[in-house]
């Protein structure tokens, strides 16, 4: 038996009262941060990402949003400065 499935079994032994109170003191997570980060991630993606119409191909454009998707954005803003001379 796993320690999920023991942790199944107390659980449905507890009475609604108990389960109340463990509920009451289960911490929550709050997905505002969580939210936050990923929003800003995307908001730096579409600010430095080339637009289909800056590129001379669709190949081109497609190989190049599909190795920002591979290492990052970040990673990416930093190889493309050392590429064009801003370190």
């Amino acid at each position: 038996m796993t320690n999920v499935d023991q942790l199944a079994e107390m659980l449905k032994e507890l009475t609604p009262r108990q389960l109340q109170k463990l509920m009451t003191k289960t911490t929550k997570v709050d997905g505002s941060k969580i939210r936050e980060a990923r929003n800003s991630r995307t908001e730096k993606y579409f600010s430095v990402a080339p637009k289909p119409h800056q590129c001379l191909t669709f190949d081109t454009y497609s190989g190049i949003t599909d190795y920002m998707h591979e290492i990052g954005t970040e990673t990416w803003l930093a190889q493309s400065s050392i590429h064009r001379g801003k370190q």
